[in-house]
């Protein structure tokens, strides 16, 4: 199954006079959509941008449910490219947008300006983003800007959904017809470029898409619609399967176990770690709710299913667990661990409680 979407911005406004149907655009496409947010640097270049907020509103009306906004990028240094990030930032929260698009092209405006964006511009602003927003951020970097303006780069270290763009003759038809003409899922938009295949396909800019105009860009993404809203709004679609054979991978587990947070004692189980308490516990919950939404389980079900998971430890568990990880060390040594993990005031507390206990007990 293939997912189409479109692209608009105010240009496209301009071309209906804002009288989109955007129920017709639904059923034409996806309650997925993408609008132009933002242009440039707020405090320098700065092109104008009309009705995204409109347009949000009237999709989201229309049960648009996937809404995301993109910006287009100039070259700046490390200033401009924050001001960039927070612009399309500020402008998604504004119509509470739930994902991203960084649009990377060559317009005319920005080369006669010295102003279209350079590979290092993009990373930049990619790693900015994913330092300071959760939402997901997709890339629009058409193969030819790649290839004749960029120097070919590794695409790879983006770490972010990779949007292509092949219109090839981009002829006119509705966005299903035009995809099919183009090749569809086995179309040239899907070649790998940069060490990266396509996740999204541009594959046309001359689309009839009912609801909108004769001059629409669609978009297309092989897979379905739950896969596609689980991307960009970064969805946890992983089944307890999947999670245990991650586990179960010899290379995660050997680099799971050099981590601190794998920790063997304190009252985890014997031959269990806490990866595998997590494990067992995600497992757990994942058939609780299963049997909830069956809701035909048993209670001996549910009971079993809660035998399964590890029993908390018992203050004798914990005592000894501790008495073994000081027993290696001097005192000083384990007093200075003890006073590190409490604080002053709960350690000095602590020690004249230890004392009186001792003073009794002699």
């Amino acid at each position: 199954m293939t997912v189409i979407y479109v692209d608009l911005s105010h240009h496209d406004w301009d071309r209906v006079k804002g009288q989109f149907d955007w129920a017709a655009i639904r059923r034409a496409t996806s309650p997925v959509l993408c609008l132009r947010a933002t242009y440039g640097d707020p405090q320098g270049y700065n092109p104008t941008t009309r009705h995204f907020a409109d347009m949000a509103r009237g999709a989201g009306a229309a049960g648009f449910d996937v809404i995301g906004g993109y910006h287009n990028l100039i070259k700046g240094d490390q200033a401009s490219i924050n001001r960039q990030v927070d612009y399309l930032r500020r402008t998604l929260d504004g119509v509470r947008a739930v994902w991203a698009m960084l649009d990377v092209e060559r317009y005319t405006e920005l080369v006669n300006n010295g102003l279209w964006p350079r590979f290092d511009d993009v990373r930049q602003f990619v790693d900015r983003w994913h330092t300071v927003d959760h939402r997901l951020l997709a890339v629009y970097l058409p193969r030819w800007m790649w290839d004749g303006h960029l120097g070919r780069p590794d695409l790879r270290v983006l770490h972010a959904p990779l949007v292509s763009s092949n219109y090839g003759t981009n002829p006119d038809g509705s966005p299903a017809a035009v995809y099919a003409a183009r090749g569809g899922d086995s179309g040239p938009g899907w070649a790998a470029y940069g060490g990266v295949t396509p996740t999204v396909w541009q594959y046309g800019s001359n689309v009839d898409c009912p609801g909108a105009s004769g001059q629409t860009d669609c978009n297309a993404y092989r897979g379905t619609l739950a896969q596609l809203r689980a991307l960009l709004t970064k969805e946890d679609t992983m089944t307890p399967a999947e999670f245990s054979a991650i586990l179960r991978d010899p290379t995660v587990a050997a680099q799971m176990r050099a981590l601190p947070w794998q920790y063997v004692g304190g009252g985890i189980p014997p031959g269990k770690s806490t990866l595998g308490v997590l494990n067992d516990t995600y497992e757990a919950v994942q058939a609780l709710g299963g049997m909830t939404a069956r809701q035909s389980s048993s209670p001996d079900e549910e009971r079993a299913v809660l035998a399964a998971l590890p029993a908390p430890p018992t203050a004798d568990q914990v005592a000894e667990a501790t008495v073994r990880k000081l027993g290696g060390q001097d005192p000083d040594a384990a007093a200075a661990a003890i006073v590190a993990l409490l604080g002053p005031e709960r350690a000095a507390a602590l020690a004249a409680a230890l004392a009186a206990t001792a003073e009794g007990a002699g």
